[in-house]
């Protein structure tokens, strides 16, 4: 094995030294910063407005939303809002409306919400202001304004609002994972984390087992691959490939981890120094990286050896792209099956999809990372997914001795199958 141990090295080192490798090593962490770090530095609440409230009706819906605006738990990360309420008086809708914009263009005002006359009847209460688009903030106007209007329709039957602040005081609820409370977070960390484990097998085992089918192609039409072939069998070339650019991929796979552990590790600690409150994060635990690792080398060695099959029987790019569809086509199909999976992951769906060794290695680390998975299961999708790919090689490895010889025209099924028996 001399052999493929030399094609191996050289294709690892001719794969990390490309800049496609290394810009994708540095995307993985730049993603893993930005899926942390963006959504609280951008869309959640916090920070101070100041905001006027104009009271069209004059009947207390103003100061109503200004105190609305002012109740929240105390442990909630929200918007401080400093308010002002105005009522038209002997000035027009319009002077009003002109005096505001001004003041939000000269930026000594966030914005201005305006309550209609007939706002306690239905018409709609209009925010604008240069912070429109924040989500976080808006919500907690809008639910500044319905507290409000509830509490003045309340009283109007007389009813104390305050009386029924306790009958409808939320409970805190909050889903965990059965049997792993410390390990996993809650389940919405869960479900993220099993996206990202089924996304990054996807990605990766796309991209490099594509890598192996250009690789293979590329030798096959500069003929370097005949003179290789008088030195070692085809056999041990296809290994070698395989086991290099699946070595690359692999040592990427082993960085992202790494940094996403320490991020997760050390997030909440770098975002309270900065100002900013993540929400809660998954723990990884080490059985579902052991899992994780495990099927993603299989599942790599199962796709590479079709796709180093597919390579040796093309005879052009363009041929590839039509070839690859069948492969492509399981893989999309499989994240049909990501759904279910999520909403269920000890459903039937789920147990059958992660037994099937062409979705296995995207399906079993998702489950993973959702329950608990019953160790049978796990030995019988890893045993089906390793004797697969094994198989998936012996063939792969028969196809790409004769088709990486082969030139001209592409072969058609029947001499595929004829190369078979005469390997």
């Amino acid at each position: 094995m001399s052999g493929a141990w030399i094609v191996t090295k050289r294709e690892f080192i001719a794969s990390v030294r490309t800049r496609t490798f290394l810009l994708g090593t540095l995307f993985g962490p730049v993603l893993i910063l930005g899926l942390l770090f963006l959504p609280a530095a951008l869309g959640g609440g916090g920070g101070e407005r100041s905001i006027a409230i104009v009271d069209v009706p004059g009947q207390g819906m103003g100061e109503a939303v200004a105190a609305a605006l002012r109740i929240a738990p105390p442990e909630e990360e929200r918007t401080v809002f400093h308010t002002e309420v105005i009522r038209l008086e002997e000035r027009s809708e319009e002077e009003v409306r002109r005096e505001l914009a001004a003041r939000v263009a000269e930026r000594t005002l966030d914005g201005y919400l305006w309550l209609p006359g007939g706002v306690m009847d239905g018409d709609t209460a209009v925010y604008e202001g240069r912070n429109a688009t924040n989500f976080a903030e808006l919500g907690e106007i809008a639910t500044a304004v319905q507290r409000a209007a509830q509490a003045l329709r309340l009283r109007a039957v007389g009813i104390d609002p305050e009386a029924l602040r306790d009958v409808f005081r939320p409970i805190p609820f909050e889903a965990r994972k059965a049997g792993e409370r410390a390990a996993t977070g809650t389940a919405a960390s869960a479900f993220f984390l099993a996206y990202i484990l089924g996304f990054a097998v996807y990605l990766v085992v796309a991209l490099y087992g594509n890598g192996v089918m250009q690789g293979v192609l590329e030798e096959k039409k500069d003929r370097i691959v005949e003179v290789v072939l008088s030195s070692i069998r085809a056999e041990q070339l296809m290994l070698g490939k395989i086991l290099g650019i699946g070595g690359a991929g692999l040592l990427q796979v082993l960085i992202w981890t790494v940094f996403a552990a320490l991020a997760l590790r050390f997030g909440d600690t770098v975002a309270a120094a900065i100002g900013l409150k993540l929400p809660p994060l998954p723990d990884v635990p080490a059985r579902v990286a052991v899992i994780f690792l495990s099927f993603f080398t299989a599942g790599f060695l199962l796709y590479a050896s079709m796709y180093a099959a597919l390579g040796a029987v093309a005879t052009s790019e363009p041929e590839t792209r039509q070839l690859q569809f069948p492969i492509v086509l399981l893989l999309v199909l499989t994240f049909v099956a990501v759904v279910p999976i999520l909403n269920d992951p000890a459903g039937r769906v789920a147990v059958v999809g992660s037994l099937i060794p062409f979705c296995s290695p995207i399906l079993m680390p998702m489950r993973a990372a959702l329950t608990e998975v019953p160790s049978r299961e796990l030995a019988a999708s890893l045993v089906l997914l390793v004797v697969t790919g094994m198989a998936a090689a012996w063939l792969g490895a028969r196809i790409y001795g004769i088709g990486v010889l082969s030139t001209g025209r592409r072969p058609t099924m029947a001499e595929v199958l004829r190369w078979l028996r005469m390997a």
